[in-house]
């Protein structure tokens, strides 16, 4: 829900502003970014902090513990990324999505209505739009089963570079996972941290969020709010608080009453990161990038302004034998309740 709608146990111990923050930069005048609730103005945004593969790994840790977030240039060989690009617009191409006789791997957007291409889920059927491209809806859900996505997500590089990151003995990737491709004037991603839709289980998830392919600023790529793990974390104990008399199954949904639609904390971006006096964070990502972020960073997409639709995933590893959120281990569907 809205900072101005939440029940005052979710705010009352976290008080903005939090005064000038680290990451202030000269940013233009004329630069600004769109959510889908409303403008995001030049003085709200700032500069993601890129971190490359020769930092030592203690400051990469560092930083991940002051920032919430390390941003990873070039982790994945970026051929490996384009080709998974590839094939999800190939297998896509037949629903009309990209732009006739472009290359797949380009992933240009066909133009039109963008709402047709919204993903399966509530909010497809709430405008109607449900049974207008049956075989859109179909592909969509079913390339999360492909064995090349699953090839993909299983990366050796990425696994083995989250136990070294981490320190863990062994990891586990939790089996759901989601491609977000963020159709050009479409929808965005609304803002929220993870740990909302992974309660059944402690804040341990690592997730690493992957861009597949480029990502201009302007795309549609992620923004991260400033930080925000320390806010996350206030929002969920009020959060928890406001809901202990409920069941619970209730306490552990996403979308229980507390919550706005869609388990997500506002959809004006700007409002959000105005009433809590933080900067969003923006980046012009490339293929190969990987952003490990903490499940209560604070984060959000923009609007993509290009003809380019922005695609990506985000994989959850958690320590192979210590507890999780088990109803993570089953494949992405658009009625799964998560």
């Amino acid at each position: 829900m809205a900072p101005s709608a939440m029940p005052a146990t979710c705010v009352s111990t976290v008080a903005p502003p939090y005064g000038k923050s680290k990451s202030d930069i000269d940013s233009s005048d004329s630069f600004r970014l769109y959510s889908s609730g409303g403008t995001i103005e030049p003085e709200a945004i700032g500069s993601l902090r890129p971190t490359y593969l020769d930092t030592p790994l203690e400051e990469i840790r560092k930083r991940y513990d002051e920032d919430g977030y390390v941003w990873l240039k070039g982790l994945l060989p970026a051929d490996d990324v384009w080709e998974a690009r590839k094939n999800y617009f190939e297998y896509l191409g037949p629903t009309g999505l990209i732009k006739e006789g472009s290359d797949a791997k380009e992933g240009i957007y066909c133009g039109g209505d963008w709402h047709i291409w919204m993903a399966p889920g509530k909010l497809r059927e709430m405008l109607n739009l449900a049974d207008q491209n049956l075989e859109y809806e179909r592909r969509v859900v079913d390339a999360h089963s492909a064995s090349w996505y699953s090839a993909f997500a299983n990366h050796p590089v990425l696994k083995e570079y989250v136990k070294k990151f981490t320190g863990w003995k062994d990891t586990t990737l939790l089996e759901r996972s989601i491609f977000r491709p963020n159709i050009p004037g479409g929808e965005t991603t609304q803002v929220h941290y993870d740990q909302i839709f992974l309660r059944a289980g402690p804040a341990t998830a690592l997730t690493a969020w992957v861009p597949l392919g480029d990502c201009e600023i302007n795309g549609g790529g992620l923004l991260y709010l400033e930080n925000s793990v320390s806010l996350g974390q206030e929002l969920e104990r009020g959060f928890s608080d406001a809901a202990k008399d409920f069941t619970e199954e209730e306490r552990l949904s996403a979308f229980n009453r507390n919550m706005m639609d869609g388990g997500f904390l506002e959809k004006d971006s700007g409002k959000f990161s105005s009433v809590w006096g933080r900067k969003w964070l923006a980046a012009n990502y490339e293929a190969g990038d990987v952003v490990l972020h903490n499940p209560y960073n604070i984060h959000c997409s923009a609007i993509n302004e290009t003809n380019i639709i922005r695609l990506a995933t985000d994989l959850r590893f958690v320590e192979s034998g210590k507890p999780f959120d088990q109803r993570w281990m089953k494949t992405w569907s658009p009625d799964d309740g998560l």
